[in-house]
């Protein structure tokens, strides 16, 4: 049977989510990433499970026209990037392939209103965050992102995603901490303070907040000011985070001010907006423009009695659509980004939204006359008492933002058994070269 031999050659026949290609060899589904649809590929398979088995390519005999060379030197071992390889009209149809796939063996659902996929204003330069561990092997002190499915560091000099003033600055802040007697945590022996390091930019803005992660608190004036003096134009402040715990997330539940501002400035749309360390927002300031223009189209044409912005981050959503509603209530989880979206409300004198701290699917049984629900989840989707609360406030039209087409499949199915309408699927790239796209799903009652 060809399955017993770890060596094969096998034809692609399409891409799944989280990128792969996928290849059948009597009637068994062997997942290979970095393959392409059309492709012929010498794998070798380095696991095996009872219904499927996963492969590396070691050749690739009969390439896609797709394929190209990619830009960045240490791609694709630095696990940031999956699809450099792959031209970026092609990369947007992928998306879309995904999204279909995922809603056919999720949902159930063949027949979908489904857009093209919006591309990115950037496909390259375009991340406004970028967040790198940081090691030291052998006295070298490595800053980058991990290896894909490991914690090996791949150090970085450059990255061709990020906006071009934080990819200056990587080299030089790397130079900098390898100078600074700072130990570098090792998360073996859960010693040494400097975990991570994040840089943050507003595109329309200019201004960059550097955050220095901590186990604890190690970040002294005189190292923040020789940060700054990196690029004091456009570095305006140095937040420190401590994270004592033994974890793979990232923030710890402490941050303070070193130096300068504790937050930068955004601006979206003509509005602007306060972003502290801690509070989420859109790797992708351009392409989260047009999601939020694509929004005001979708609701521009009713008046809106009162419309909910669950998992509202710093009120992008809320602010920026709070002309189109009598009343605006943003609910969020976060304390820090409900004290900026709170300070954001004052910037931009949107005085019809409250926003409310809390789970989402707590909050939003005590909103009254909820007619526009809009949800913009993490990856792991809508939590089931979120639905319930759809289920007996029954807005007349729900929003959901998703950022991973498996869960949105889901809750989809869900919603349809509450009694929406599916009316509109509008993707948008906001990950260019990843496998990620973010979809609009528009359901009505």
């Amino acid at each position: 049977m060809s399955l017993q031999r770890d060596t094969l050659v096998l034809k692609i026949e399409k891409v799944v989510p989280r990128g792969q290609g996928l290849a059948r060899l009597e009637g068994y589904t062997i997942f290979v990433p970095g393959a392409l649809p059309g492709e012929r590929v010498r794998v070798h398979i380095t696991e095996r499970k009872r219904d499927y088995a996963r492969a590396e390519i070691l050749d690739i005999l009969e390439p896609s026209p797709h394929r190209v060379d990619p830009r960045c030197p240490v791609f694709p071992r630095c696990g940031g990037c999956q699809w450099q390889m792959v031209d970026y009209p092609y990369q947007l149809q992928l998306k879309a392939e995904i999204v279909r796939d995922a809603f056919a063996h999720i949902a159930g659902m063949e027949n979908l209103p489904l857009a093209e996929v919006k591309a990115s204003p950037r496909p390259w330069h375009y991340r406004n965050k970028l967040q790198m561990p940081v090691k030291r092997i052998r006295g070298k002190l490595l800053m980058g992102f991990y290896e894909e499915g490991t914690h090996y560091v791949v150090d970085l000099d450059h990255c061709p995603v990020a906006e071009e003033a934080l990819d200056h600055l990587i080299r030089p802040l790397k130079h900098l901490l390898a100078s600074e007697p700072l130990t570098v945590y090792d998360e073996v022996r859960h010693f040494g303070k400097l975990r991570h390091v994040i840089l943050r930019i507003g595109s329309q803005t200019g201004e960059i907040l550097v955050v220095l992660v901590t186990k604890d608190w190690a970040i002294s004036r005189s190292l923040a000011d020789k940060i700054i003096a990196l690029n004091p134009q456009q570095i305006i402040g140095v937040a420190e985070n401590r994270n004592p715990e033994r974890t793979n997330r990232i923030l710890g539940p402490e941050t303070r001010r070193v130096l300068g501002n504790p937050y930068y400035l955004e601006r979206v749309l003509g509005h602007t907006f306060r972003v502290s360390a801690p509070s989420f927002f859109q790797v992708n300031t351009r392409q989260l423009e047009q999601i939020l223009q694509t929004v005001r189209e979708i609701l521009e044409p009713g008046g809106i009695t009162t419309l909910v912005d669950a998992y509202a981050g710093v009120g992008v959503f809320a602010i920026g659509l709070s002309d189109l509603a009598r009343r605006v209530v943003g609910i969020e989880v976060v304390g820090p980004a409900v004290v900026d979206a709170q300070e954001n409300i004052e910037r931009n004198e949107a005085w019809n939204v409250e926003f409310i701290e809390g789970r989402a699917e707590d909050v939003l049984l005590t909103v009254k006359d909820m007619e526009v629900l809009l949800v913009d989840p993490p990856r792991k989707g809508l939590d089931p008492y979120l639905l319930q609360a759809v289920e007996l406030r029954k807005p007349r039209q729900v929003l959901y933002l998703s950022c991973n087409p498996s869960t949105l499949a889901r809750d989809t199915r869900r919603l349809l058994d509450l009694g929406y309408d599916l009316v509109r699927l509008q993707p948008f790239d906001m990950f260019p070269h990843t496998f990620h796209v973010e979809t609009l799903a528009v359901f009505e009652r």
